[in-house]
């Protein structure tokens, strides 16, 4: 009889130096799995989510608080479409790239807002479907209206002697704020240039008031009664003295409670009786003279009719961003406060020029003039507020400027003097506007790091596969070489 014999299977315990191989394996394997997770949510978040850090001194890629909270607060849709590639925009320079960070950030901030980059070069037919644009333009549109940037809306130009135009400072932020602010307004403040009696009409301030959501009209008060939704009226430096109808129109439309006319002198007016009666009724005269820099310090372009000025009252520069970037006035008429309270019309100088500037009368010839010395020394006035009040407290006000050359195109885009700022703080006091935000130009100072789409995919690429990649074979190098140990 055969007998079974059954032998038991022999269990080896599990060695010290085995337990270790396995948690070491599996404690790389979870790091891996972890770095390429967290890659992942990195990118993702990135792309959705403003968690960039910015380390410039100045924030310059950054939206301010203001920003910030008015997007958080935006209801309705709004679309921000860029005429051009992404790689094309932020290629065009360092002040671009700034830009165009600034731009993703309204997507980031408000899902209400969506960025597309337009190719028009690689869809030229495209070009058709939009009117008055070139390539580089931003179009912001809403159900309501629409509204186009281009770079001289994004920047502060200036022109320089040799090499052309170049940009200064970045108003990116200012710009993109105020224009989806315009496309969404439910209403807007009604302004109305006047015409007919020889007037300069002010195309760099129109596009200025447009782009910030005033409704900009022309008025020939001759011919036309002043409309009852008209708030503002802008009489820029007539050269015919307007009879007395037209006058009689303007002082019944003051006669209405929260309505302003802003008067703008020019050195080339001739006099003008009918127009002067009716300034000085308000307390405002406008002298028959030019203002002229005896200091070479404060002298502009060594021209001493371009000097810069002074602001002697704070009343009307509520919204302007930085009261302390220069404003100038050149070639301007000094004025006159013909009274400081008169009944119900009061007047405040708001701005004056410096203690070492002189007058030149109009009837100095060109021999007297070579050899003129100061007689008198400022400051003069250069700006003047008059303002009516009604027995209900509300007011109507008009405010004369001695320059109307402070309006020039070049100016209101220089990034050196504040006059765009000062102005539309002039314009957003007196209408009372609301939801207004102004932020201050924003210079380079250092050197940024600017990527294109080529760059961030191929830094991407190294974060997600291969910096993993390489993480992964270093933990299998040391596991191999512990094994053998």
């Amino acid at each position: 009889m055969m007998k079974k014999f059954w032998k038991k299977k022999e269990h080896h315990p599990t060695t010290r130096r085995q337990k270790y191989l396995m948690l070491s394996g599996a404690t790389t394997f979870l790091i891996v799995v972890a770095l390429v997770l967290l890659n992942v949510l990195t990118a993702y978040l990135t792309e959705h989510y403003p968690i960039s850090v910015d380390l410039t001194p100045e924030k310059v890629f950054q939206l301010t608080d203001q920003s910030k909270e008015y997007l958080s607060e935006l209801s309705e849709p709004v679309s921000i479409q860029v005429l051009t590639s992404e790689s094309n925009f932020v290629g065009s320079g360092e002040y671009y790239v700034q830009a165009n960070e600034v731009l993703k950030q309204y997507a980031q901030y408000s899902d209400q807002i969506t960025l597309e980059y337009i190719d028009l070069l690689e869809n030229p037919s495209l070009l058709s479907n939009y009117e008055d644009v070139q390539i580089g333009d931003i179009i912001v549109s809403s159900a309501r209206r629409s509204q186009t940037l281009t770079a001289y809306d994004l920047f502060n130009v200036e022109s320089g002697s040799y090499y052309g135009s170049y940009i200064t400072s970045s108003k990116a932020e200012q710009a993109m704020t105020s224009a989806i602010m315009n496309v969404t307004s439910e209403t807007q403040v009604k302004t109305a240039i006047f015409t007919g009696h020889g007037e300069q009409y002010p195309d760099g301030f129109a596009e200025l008031l447009t782009s910030n959501n005033f409704e900009v009209t022309s008025l020939n008060p001759t011919v036309d009664e002043i409309p009852e939704d008209v708030d503002v009226l802008i009489w820029m430096a007539p050269t015919n003295d307007p009879d007395q109808e037209v006058l009689d129109r303007v002082d019944a439309f003051l006669s209405q409670e929260g309505k302003t006319l802003l008067y703008f002198a020019d050195t080339t007016q001739p006099e003008l009786p009918r127009l002067d009666a009716f300034l000085q009724k308000w307390g405002i005269s406008v002298e028959l003279s030019s203002i002229v820099e005896t200091n070479n310090n404060k002298v502009i372009n060594m021209n001493p009719y371009f000097s810069t000025i002074q602001i002697s009252d704070l009343t009307l520069t509520d919204t302007m961003s930085d009261t302390s970037i220069p404003l100038t006035m050149p070639f301007a008429r000094p004025l006159e406060q013909v009274f400081e309270t008169n009944m119900d019309i009061s007047t405040t100088v708001l701005l004056k020029s410096s203690d070492t500037s002189s007058v030149i009368p109009y009837d100095t010839d060109s021999a007297d003039l070579e050899n003129w010395q100061p007689e008198e020394y400022g400051p003069f006035p250069l700006a003047i507020l008059s303002t009516k009040t009604f027995d209900d407290g509300e007011t109507s006000q008009v405010v004369a400027y001695g320059s109307s050359v402070s309006l020039s195109d070049s100016l209101l885009q220089s990034g050196s003097f504040a006059n765009a700022d000062y102005y539309l703080s002039v314009m957003n006091t007196l209408t009372h506007r609301e939801n207004v935000i102004s932020i201050q130009s924003k210079t380079l100072g250092g050197q940024e790091l600017g990527l294109n789409t080529a760059q961030v995919f191929t830094i991407g690429l190294i974060f997600m596969i291969v910096v993993p990649i390489m993480t992964l074979g270093c933990g299998m190098y040391l596991w191999i070489k512990r094994r053998n140990a």
